[in-house]
């Protein structure tokens, strides 16, 4: 991946991961929203090639991805009311993420089934790192694990005493995602350095 573009997917991440709540429950639901959007999104983009509507496709990707949170928003709503209204606008965010990260990207031109492989093949990176991400957040940040319950409620899941990991608190918290981000992605630079460094040397 070039930088370019690995910064250009870091930022679109960025913007749903470090608002939201730090509840696995919510991550969790967000990040199926982003997995359908990708998906949807992806055949959306194909019937606009196939209909060589490709002049007007940012408007109408936009408009496709709004139009399917809007539709994702009203099913939650049904199911779980409170998550709705606790992610609040949040909920829309991941229309953002998915058109930067699956359609601002540099490499456009591909056939059908290569598109569908790329943006399906990054929609289950970021549902898997997403995920993990939440109930990391979740686990060390409140010492539970939220999830669906039944009768549209959500229930926790107590792992540790609140109060015994209270100094963890702060990755729950908006700063907190934050700066787990950082550390994240300053890992993962440090890491693409050290193979690029020996990938450099195995040439030489």
């Amino acid at each position: 991946m070039k930088s370019k573009s690995f910064f250009l997917y870091l930022a679109a991440f960025l913007v749903l991961l470090i608002p939201s709540p730090g509840r696995f429950v919510y991550g969790f639901t967000l990040m199926i929203e982003l997995f359908f959007l990708t998906t949807l999104g992806t055949l959306v983009l194909i019937l606009i090639k196939k209909l060589k509507l490709v002049e007007l496709k940012t408007v109408l990707l936009l408009f496709s991805l709004i139009v399917i949170t809007v539709i994702f928003r009203q099913i939650f709503i049904l199911l779980y009311p409170e998550v709705v209204l606790t992610l609040g606008f949040i909920i829309y965010l991941p229309a953002i993420s998915t058109f930067l990260i699956c359609f601002l990207s540099e490499r456009q031109e591909f056939e059908t089934k290569q598109l569908i492989i790329e943006n399906i093949i990054r929609a289950v990176i970021f549902f898997v790192f997403g995920t993990l991400f939440f109930l990391f957040r979740d686990v060390v940040g409140y010492g539970t694990i939220t999830f669906f319950g039944k009768h549209h409620q959500i229930v926790e899941k107590v792992i540790f005493d609140s109060e015994q990991i209270g100094i963890f608190s702060f990755l729950a918290s908006v700063p907190g995602a934050l700066l787990l981000s950082a550390l994240i992605t300053f890992l993962h630079l440090t890491v693409r350095k050290k193979f690029k460094i020996i990938s450099n040397y195995l040439q030489q």
